[in-house]
Order: C-alpha cells, then sequence, then structure tokens
C-alpha cells in the first residue's frame, strides 16, 4: 500500500506488480482511505514521518477493524496515538502496535528473554544497547553513511514535538511507575564495563514503561523499572550529542527544521542522506542490547546494595535499520495473524504488553536475531 499525504483525489487505483496489489490513496480523504485499510486483516504502515502519515491511517483501521504494526521511533505521536485511539481500538477489538522496528522489538524481545529466564519479575532492567560501525563510515564519504534522511526528518519531528509530549506525558501519568522511595540515580554520563555510556536517545525507555502500566494495571503483575543506555565511539561524543542539543532548541523555528529536512547531509556531517547506506555497511553495522536484570528483598528500601538475584542476557544482530527493523515488522504482523489468542484482544498497546505471551522470540531466533544468557 502506498500512503500519500496530497495524492491526486481519484477512486482508488490498484496496480497489479506480480501478486501484491499496490493502492494509491490520500490520507486527507476517509473514503479512499477506508476503501484501503478495510482491504487487509493487518497493515504493516512503512511510510513516515509518523507525525504526518501515522494517526488518520490509525483511525482508520479502527473503524474498519483492521489490525496495526509500525516503524515508528516518533515517541511523541506513538503517545498521541496512545491518548486518541486506545480505548476506541479496545472498544473494537483492534490491535494497534506501534514501533514494531528496531525501535523497540529488540528491547522488548529481550525483557521477554531475561524475565523467562530469571524465573521470576525483576525489579529494575539496566539495558546497554551498542553499535559497533564499520570503520568506513567513521568518515561518510560516498555510501559510507549511516542513515537514510527518511529517518533525519523523523527525528526533526521528534525534536519540534518533544516539549509537548513531556507535558502530556506528565498529564496523562501523573503518578510515578513505582511509588517505593527507591534511589537509581545517575550521571548523564557513566562508566559501565570499562565504556561510557549515556541515556539511550530513543523511545525504548519510555515504551517499556508504557508496557509495564499496562500489565500492571491489567494483570496485577509488578511493574519492572527499565532503564536504557547507549554508548559510540568516543569522538562521536563531541560530534552528536552538543549539535543534537542546539538542534533540539533551533528546532523550535519552523525555517530551521525546514533547513534540517532539506540538507540532512549538511547537518549530520555525511552520517545521513538521501542516498542511504550501500549494502556492504549496512551488513557490516552491529547492535547488541546486554540487559541485566536485578532483584531485592522487599524490606530493602535502596537498589545500591547487593541484590539477591542477578541475571544478564544479550541480543544481538546485523543491520541494524534495514534487515533488523524488516524482519522485527514482519513477524510482529505474522505474530498479531498467528497468536491472537495469545494477545489481548485490541488498544493501542507497545510491544512488550502487546507480545508478552507470544512466541515471538523464538520466531525472532530463527530470523538472524540472537539472544544468550550471558552470567547468572
Amino acid at each position: 500500500m502506498q500512503i500519500c499525504k496530497n495524492a491526486v483525489k481519484t477512486p482508488v487505483d490498484q496496480i497489479r506488480t506480480s501478486s501484491i496489489v499496490v493502492i494509491k490513496c490520500d490520507i486527507n480523504n476517509q473514503t479512499e482511505l477506508r476503501n484501503a485499510t478495510g482491504r487487509t486483516k493487518i497493515l504493516i504502515n512503512c511510510t513516515g514521518p509518523h507525525s504526518i502519515l501515522g494517526e488518520a491511517v490509525i483511525k482508520s483501521c479502527i473503524e474498519t477493524r483492521t489490525h496495526y504494526v509500525d516503524i515508528s521511533a516518533e515517541i511523541p505521536q506513538i503517545f498521541n496515538a496512545f491518548r486518541n485511539n486506545h480505548n476506541a481500538a479496545e472498544e473494537g477489538n483492534v490491535l494497534i502496535v506501534p514501533s514494531c522496528g528496531l525501535a523497540s522489538i529488540p528491547s522488548a524481545a529481550g525483557l521477554m528473554f531475561l524475565q523467562n529466564q530469571f524465573k521470576d519479575i525483576p525489579d529494575v532492567v539496566d539495558c546497554y544497547f551498542r553499535f559497533d560501525i564499520p570503520r568506513r563510515s567513521y568518515a561518510p564519504i560516498g555510501q559510507h553513511c549511516l542513515v537514510h534522511s527518511g529517518t533525519w526528518e523523523s527525528l526533526v519531528c521528534v525534536l519540534q514535538d518533544l516539549p509537548k509530549y513531556l507535558n502530556l506525558k506528565k498529564e496523562t501519568f501523573p503518578e510515578p511507575l513505582v511509588h517505593e522511595p527507591i534511589e537509581l540515580k545517575r550521571s548523564f554520563f557513566h562508566r559501565h564495563s570499562g565504556e561510557v555510556w549515556f541515556p539511550y536517545p530513543g523511545p525504548d525507555e519510555d515504551l517499556i514503561e508504557m508496557s509495564q502500566r499496562y500489565v500492571s494495571d491489567k494483570y496485577e503483575q509488578k511493574p519492572i523499572r527499565f532503564r536504557s543506555f547507549c554508548t559510540v565511539p568516543k569522538f562521536y561524543h563531541f560530534l552528536i550529542i552538543p549539535p543534537m542539543y542546539m538542534y533540539y532548541y533551533l528546532s523550535r523555528f519552523e525555517w530551521f527544521r525546514k533547513m534540517l529536512c532539506k540538507h540532512p547531509k549538511v547537518f549530520t556531517a555525511g552520517y545521513m542522506t538521501r542516498q542511504g547506506p550501500s549494502e556492504v555497511s549496512r551488513m557490516n553495522t552491529k547492535y547488541t542490547l546486554t540487559m541485566t536484570g536485578k532483584s531485592w528483598d522487599s524490606n530493602v528500601k535502596n537498589y545500591e546494595h547487593d541484590p539477591k538475584k542477578s541475571l544478564t542476557v544479550k541480543v544481538s544482530g546485523t543491520d541494524p535499520g534495514y534487515y533488523t527493523t524488516a524482519m522485527c515488522l514482519i513477524i510482529s504482523a505474522m505474530t498479531i495473524l498467528r497468536e491472537s489468542d495469545k494477545m489481548p484482544k485490541g488498544g493501542v498497546l507497545m510491544p512488550a504488553a502487546a507480545f508478552q505471551n507470544t512466541n515471538l522470540v523464538e520466531n525472532l531466533m530463527k530470523h538472524k536475531m540472537e539472544f544468550e544468557v550471558v552470567t547468572k
């Protein structure tokens, strides 16, 4: 399906290519959109930015009783989809599961794997997200860039809407996930396993928190405190973090956002381009999530003490932005079709809540995503 923001407003146009039907429709035309979403049991939204091409499609899916997955990592848009559509989707028995790509299937599946190996529910899980980038991409000349500019445009939308999201989150969830007075503070940069780490800028931590709120309310399950960090080669700290803070504040101006989207190569020093990375660069890019779950006795009021139980697992794979994202998205959709009896009936649910009782981990293992226990 091809979804266009400003398509020519004509009746739904079908083009047969092999066994695939391409349906071109205008998201501003509700009739065309309903005709498109009503033709399938589940819709896979691969478009973006989702702040533009997400909300209307989700509403149409709910109206036509069509399940929905996407690859959005735009946390403001995901949160708005939850606020605006969760009750309607739940009442209509429609599953809307956003962020089924690199964000946030590996972290959700890793948490599921950790809990299964832990044989209990940990109090805290720390996730360390590492990207191993081929050295030729350190100097992004030609097709040695890292990411396509479409991802950059989605990031610009996140920077624009982030202040609104933070306020909406406080309004929607005024109470903390866990009420115990337990200190879990870390400085912005901290050392772990000989490397410098900082908070992971992806949506995974917020999405896991939303999942934990759901399972806590629905199943009275003890919520898990989940924290996510990442690291990059040391010189990237100075190349990435200061400019991103500057872009965050300047993105409040429309003219600057247009400049960011128009010239991705300039504003990312060549790391994001309209051509995207070469196949060689993609396949030589690796990712690893190292997740440590810990639990303490119920009378412990400070988690800085030694835990009574600790377990570390690792999730790893290759080509995070393309192969892994596509594979996670398709397996998520197939899981909904094949294992809906093990899932909630409907609602706007984050992956860790939607898939927690399914065979998602086993299916990912069959497609080059590796799960292993590191230490007990």
